[in-house]
């Protein structure tokens, strides 16, 4: 019989592989839905924006619901936003993203609610990043599968993400029935369970007064900033203002997003290594200030060695960070109050996900790209001194 954290582990990372298909979905099916760039961007930011309080409320909706049955509504949540695509009704697409957020937000919350409680804490660092592979997973198969699949037949791509979802759904409610994994809050939460577990007022109160906390809240912010910035906008600083050429400049697309999935493998593994999460995040981000800044401080880069070996260092700390964090707010937060104070926590990164890309559109009119995101690394590298400089918060789970 596997052990319970043989079978969270899995089922959570393809509940974060299934949430990032199908916002993936939406990208690479905007075509043939007619939807525009202006379009596809304020869906997009609407997605975001319903995922940021999703996140902040997830502490409410795990005490009431318990954390399995919130991952698989979560999952549900795909399946109706691929199902509304597909009816291709008025402002289905619109209806798509609302869903696309509410299973957005909550998902990660979720996850480190049922996974806190069945590792044990000196493991979560590890645990926590294999998980966030998800999300690669979930990006990496959308990319080549929906393509193909709508080349088979149009209807296809929505009918084969709905299902993953339908079927994600059901595994985490049949896992919700073995009593080894089961929620801390069942589907019919008592009130002392709900007092158990931080509300959503409190969750955000404890983050704004905690200075580890507040710190990493802040840390999320600037490097979920700096992620969204490189996915959203590294391929057109590498064409309009290095002037690659498309392959080139894809190149490094590739390379960024290649090294990033190393990173959440590689720092999730050293986590378990050294005394402190917090700061072993203040050093990831300082390398993310340094190799960002110098990589676009060069006077004229290109294709060359110098040029991608920054671009890997760069997407190696930018994209490894994240299981990293969510195990130390855990930690801090201890296996009943993880779901509550990640959702809070989060928010702070979701909020990144919405404002970076207006904030940064607006720097490089004004200057240039390249100032853009030297000011976006710039913030990271802040950020990370404060994390350096905040002393660690014990937890209250015993190793």
């Amino acid at each position: 019989m596997l052990s319970p954290l043989a079978r969270a582990l899995p089922a959570m990372t393809a509940l974060q592989a299934t949430v990032a298909l199908g916002m993936f979905a939406l990208s690479v099916l905007a075509p043939q839905l007619g939807l525009s760039v202006t379009e596809l961007a304020a869906l997009n930011t609407l997605m975001f924006s319903v995922g940021t309080l999703g996140a902040l409320f997830a502490g409410r909706l795990l005490a009431r619901f318990g954390d399995w049955y919130v991952a698989a509504a979560c999952a549900a949540a795909v399946a109706l936003g691929m199902a509304s695509l597909l009816a291709g009704f008025p402002f289905a697409a619109w209806i798509a993203v609302l869903m696309f957020g509410l299973a957005f937000g909550p998902e990660t919350p979720a996850s480190a609610s049922v996974l806190s409680r069945v590792t044990p804490p000196a493991r979560r660092p590890w645990i926590f990043s294999v998980r966030q592979t998800g999300n690669q997973i979930g990006a990496m198969s959308g990319s080549v599968l929906l393509p193909w699949l709508l080349t088979v037949a149009p209807a296809l791509p929505y009918l084969f993400v709905g299902a993953v979802g339908v079927a994600m759904a059901a595994w985490c409610i049949v896992l919700s029935r073995d009593d080894r994994l089961a929620s801390l809050a069942r589907p019919v939460a008592t009130a002392a369970a709900v007092t158990a577990t931080l509300t959503t007022g409190a969750a955000l109160s404890r983050v704004l007064r905690s200075r580890g906390l507040r710190a990493l809240a802040i840390a999320t912010l600037a490097f979920t900033a700096v992620q969204m910035c490189l996915n959203t906008f590294l391929m057109s600083l590498a064409v309009r203002e290095w002037h690659l050429g498309v392959a080139q400049a894809a190149a490094c697309v590739a390379l960024l997003q290649a090294a990033g999935l190393g990173g959440r493998l590689f720092w999730g593994w050293f986590a378990q290594r050294v005394a402190s999460a917090a700061r072993l995040l203040g050093c990831i981000g300082l390398a993310i200030a340094a190799a960002g800044i110098a990589l676009v401080s060069l006077p004229a880069p290109d294709a060359s060695a110098g040029t991608l070996v920054l671009v890997a260092a760069l997407g190696f700390c930018a994209s490894g960070w994240n299981g990293v964090l969510v195990a130390e707010v855990s930690r801090i937060a201890g296996a009943r109050q993880a779901g509550a104070l990640t959702g809070a926590v989060l928010m702070f990164g979701y909020a990144g996900l919405t404002i970076a890309p207006l904030g940064f559109a607006a720097w490089s009119a004004a200057a240039t790209m390249a100032a853009a995101f030297a000011g976006v690394f710039a913030f990271a590298g802040l950020a990370a001194a404060l994390l350096l400089l905040t002393p660690a918060e014990p937890s209250p789970d015993i190793d």
